[in-house]
């Protein structure tokens, strides 16, 4: 799978990059001091993989329901997340991260605009963080990192079918959950901060939240 491969890439280049400081006190060494451990909670606009899900237009409901549909909307929560990163030094990272959302989508009949199809998604995302800070000075942090994990997906389905009768359908399911975080910009230094964050995959396109570190 190509995204699966970009993630080991992306992985690989945040281990080998040559971005480790010295953290002794002999002289002529540089020692940075820095908080150890994370904690956060976030919420962000829907994901990738949650916006691109949209229905189309003329596509068909099911074998039964022989008339065409087209897309009547959608609606999501956003995704609230907590996590927690330990630091291995002042600029690598890794963590969890632990995020819920739902995702509603409907479809209409193109000739009678009667509702003939629901799509309903619960998701909740567990995922590892790597994280890589490439500037850090005064108040400012500006990070980005890569996630792997799982999604478990609760997903329920009604179709209406060609004599007007509804039919349920409930999926349970597993799937492979990745992200990729273009930018991280912390604002505090200390202890308390405030973070803003872009990227694309199973995480919101965009987050804010709130990070203690201790």
């Amino acid at each position: 799978m190509n995204m699966k491969r970009l993630l080991i890439s992306a992985l690989c280049l945040l281990f080998v990059f040559p971005a480790f400081s010295q953290t002794g006190s002999q002289e002529g060494e540089i020692y940075i001091a820095y908080l150890k451990n994370e904690i956060y909670l976030q919420y962000g606009a829907p994901s990738i993989v949650e916006l691109t899900n949209k229905l189309g237009n003329d596509t068909y409901v099911s074998p039964q329901y022989t008339k065409k549909f087209k897309g009547a909307g959608a609606s999501y929560t956003g995704i609230g997340a907590v996590g927690y990163n330990r630091y291995l030094n002042p600029y690598f990272c890794i963590g969890g991260y632990l995020g819920v959302s739902e995702a509603d989508v409907k479809a209409k009949d193109t000739e009678t605009e009667k509702i003939v199809y629901t799509n309903n998604v619960r998701s909740i995302t567990g995922m590892v963080n790597f994280g890589w800070t490439y500037f850090r000075s005064g108040i400012w942090d500006i990070s980005c990192g890569v996630s792997a994990g799982i999604a478990h997906k609760d997903e329920s389905i009604s179709k209406i079918d060609k004599n007007n009768q509804s039919v349920p359908q409930e999926e349970d399911r597993l799937a492979f959950a990745y992200n990729f975080t273009v930018a991280k910009v912390r604002v505090g230094g200390g202890i308390v901060g405030g973070f803003a964050e872009f990227g694309f995959g199973y995480k919101g396109i965009a987050n804010a939240g709130l990070s203690i570190r201790f």
